[in-house]
């Protein structure tokens, strides 16, 4: 399916269209997919520091409270046990557990460009001709206001590292800039616009576009 992108300048201004047949802003959306994909990639990404000890990892508690009979108490072996206010912790979180799951790639792929073409198709994305600011935090602010999205969640997508581009939007609150080849489906739900080039197409094609 053929889909017209609408082009901008530096300044912010529609200079034009570029004209793609690329599924890569044709992929029919399926929200299951991309909710399926952004909890695996969030739960990966989850590092799991909550830790509780056990009976046998809590200080002190190896001596008998008291004796086995004739106190009329009931029985206990030690003041760390579970059931004691200060004892060991059963069933809770440990530190070793791991919450990585596999995913698997054409899945991962398929839900990217999914989340790619609603941007399109919304209008939230946006198709630079050029962008170059010389590195200053200003021209890029401008470039931002031209746009209609400054103040906004915007995710800048380089074809590879730019440290030029970095250096004018890192100061720029809500927007961040990331090359294409760590683009993923939780950075492009987490951002409401997304700002690209041409070149930049051309890298996400080669990346997600199998």
């Amino acid at each position: 399916m053929s889909v017209n992108l609408t082009t901008y300048n530096v300044k912010g201004k529609k200079v034009g269209e570029l004209k793609t047949d690329s599924i890569l802003f044709s992929e029919p959306e399926k929200p299951s997919m991309v909710h399926e994909v952004y909890t695996l990639l969030t739960s990966n990404m989850r590092q799991g520091g909550a830790h509780t000890k056990t009976r046998g990892e809590v200080r002190g508690g190896g001596r008998k409270p008291w004796k086995q009979k004739g106190t009329g108490r009931a029985r206990h072996g030690s003041t760390r046990s579970p059931i004691w206010v200060g004892g060991g912790v059963t069933f809770g979180p440990r530190k070793e557990k791991s919450y990585k799951r596999d995913i698997n790639k054409q899945v991962m792929r398929k839900a990217l460009r999914m989340v790619l073409t609603n941007r399109a198709v919304n209008n939230h994305l946006f198709v630079m001709t050029d962008w170059n600011t010389e590195g200053k935090t200003k021209g890029f602010v401008d470039l931002l206001t031209g746009l209609g999205v400054k103040g906004r969640r915007v995710l800048v997508l380089t074809g590879e590292k730019d440290e030029q581009t970095y250096k004018a939007a890192r100061n720029i609150d809500r927007v961040d800039v990331l090359p294409a080849n760590e683009l993923n489906v939780a950075e492009l739900l987490e951002h409401m616009y997304l700002v690209v080039n041409e070149d930049t197409i051309k890298s996400l094609e080669k990346l997600f576009v199998k």
